[in-house]
């Protein structure tokens, strides 16, 4: 009984030191008129946050390694922020948004208008007028401009807005986990929660005041709404409508998005096992019909604004011109989307000769991309041979719906790096599930053949890093468009036939000495 309550002394005194720490990192980076209204804005926050934390992994029975995660998934997004907001106004480019501490420009003036809003003595829901047209939905910016109604009315601290966006994945890895754990099996939870918590793009937007960390922490509630329904219907309708109602709240489109991806699971795992055969078939068409109405309502906004957003891709770029004109106007579209897709470009990462913090950041953000995409390509390939009818289905979904979104987000924002990486990262719950499916796959049948993916992928960057280390330093010759394109398909096609020539004759050979034991 000691132990225990001194456990509880302990642990309450853990809370109120780090609570305490956030609140010494705000009064340093944002002191404001007062710092000591800092330090106690920032600890407040700050403990509200650990505790929330807390009750989730304890409310979830979630294991102590899982405390871990979620503790570092925290952290490392504070931290960064932090580092981030004290590193840019030096050591960033010399433009506004970096001077003032904020790595995107989008977060840089939604937030600067946040904190009008709060000084003003309008009402929160001006947020959602034509007056702030630097957020579309209202949402972020009438919660930051709360926040700072709230806990910093004497100055602006923008670090407070990161205590929320490192807090909303945190909170999205124990219910993930669960939802994972009770649906496949722990190994794959494991895998997919640590996936989840260090994925460099999901890090990178929650040490920023964006949006994207609270769709990416309230899809991962809406998940485990979907699982819990078998269990506690109820329970089930809330998390499902209040995350979906928290998703919509700062991005209604997305929202939209992940309640397709939801719906569609919820129904092949809780309604369309309990059918009979000819219910099953109507609900197939049924469920044809709405995807196509989806894509169908979506599609003429998409073209309309892919249109723009690729025009200024186009002409933002004279490298992006020149390769144009090199290649034929009839590739313009498939060659900004194609480009969109392998963004942020690892070869681009690894030579472009910029600012050292920058190339950093784009190193980070491109290796965890690269790592992760040739998995989930894997996965989508596997699943097709996954005895489990419905797991099969389930995972087939994820797979095509994230590779269609990824395409979505290449042609709604062309080949930008930053705005097109921000749209895919929305889906990421999806990807840390399929790409961790892909991994235990791998290591348990299919090794051979992701080791075969990783190789094609490293023609590609190796190709590709050759001649932008000939377009930065001039080094070896440059190679032309086309000819460079038809190296790193004739390279990935040797591989991959290679691989089916092998399996083939591996297989040919067992059964010939199985034939020879009989």
């Amino acid at each position: 009984m000691k132990n225990q309550k001194s456990n509880t002394l302990i642990l309450y005194l853990l809370w109120l030191m780090g609570g305490a720490l956030i609140g010494i990192g705000v009064a340093i980076l944002n002191p404001g008129r007062n710092p000591l209204q800092g330090f106690l804005s920032g600890t407040l926050l700050g403990i509200i946050c650990i505790g929330i934390l807390f009750i989730s992994w304890k409310w979830l029975k979630g294991p102590h390694w899982l405390a871990i995660c979620i503790g570092m998934s925290f952290l490392l997004r504070l931290m960064l922020g932090f580092l981030l907001t004290a590193l840019l106004p030096a050591w960033g480019y010399p433009e506004e948004a970096p001077q003032h501490g904020y790595l995107y420009l989008d977060a840089y003036h939604r937030d600067t208008d946040a904190w009008h809003l709060a000084q003003s003595h309008e009402s929160l829901a001006t947020a959602y007028g034509e007056e702030f047209y630097t957020d579309q939905y209202g949402g972020l910016l009438s919660l930051s401009a709360a926040i700072y109604r709230v806990f910093s009315p004497d100055d602006h601290r923008p670090v407070l807005i990161l205590l929320l966006t490192s807090l909303l994945p945190a909170l999205g890895i124990p219910f993930l986990w669960k939802a994972v754990d009770k649906r496949w099996n722990e190994k794959l939870a494991a895998l997919s929660v640590w996936i989840f918590a260090l994925y460099p793009e999901s890090i990178i937007l929650g040490s920023s005041q964006m949006r994207e960390p609270f769709l990416i922490g309230l899809s991962a509630i809406a998940c485990w709404g979907v699982v819990e329904w078998k269990q506690n219907r109820r329970i089930s309708l809330i998390a499902i409508i209040l995350s979906m109602a928290g998703m919509a709240f700062f991005s209604w489109l997305a929202a939209a998005a992940i309640l397709l991806v939801i719906i569609i699971w919820f129904w092949f795992d809780n309604i369309y096992p309990n059918l009979k055969a000819s219910q099953q078939k109507i609900s197939w068409l049924i469920t044809g019909l709405i995807t196509i109405a989806a894509i169908g309502i979506s599609l003429n906004w998409l073209i309309n604004s892919a249109r723009w957003d690729l025009y200024l891709m186009e002409t933002s770029s004279g490298r992006i011109q020149f390769e144009l004109d090199a290649i034929g106007e009839q590739w313009r579209v498939p060659f900004i989307v194609a480009y969109g897709l392998f963004q942020p470009v690892l070869p681009a990462a690894l030579a472009y000769p910029g600012i050292p913090l920058m190339r950093a950041i784009a190193f980070f953000r491109a290796s965890g991309w690269y790592l992760l995409a040739p998995a989930i390509i894997f996965s989508s390939i596997a699943a097709l041979k996954n005895r489990v009818l419905l797991d099969k289905r389930i995972l087939i979904w994820f797979g095509a719906t994230f590779l269609l979104w990824v395409l979505i987000s290449s042609i709604r924002a062309g080949g930008d790096q930053w705005d097109n990486v921000r749209y895919r990262s929305i889906f990421t719950v999806f990807m840390a599930i399929v790409g961790g499916w892909g991994f235990t796959q791998a290591k348990e049948k299919y090794g051979a053949w992701l080791k075969r993916f990783y190789l094609v992928e490293g023609v590609f960057v190796l190709v590709f890093l050759q001649w932008y280390l000939s377009r930065y330093y001039k080094l070896f010759g440059r190679m032309r468009f086309w000819p460079m394109v038809m190296v790193i398909i004739g390279s990935s096609a040797v591989i991959l036939i290679g691989g089916l020539l092998i399996d083939y004759f591996q297989a040919k050979r067992t059964i010939q000495i199985t034939d020879k034991h009989k």
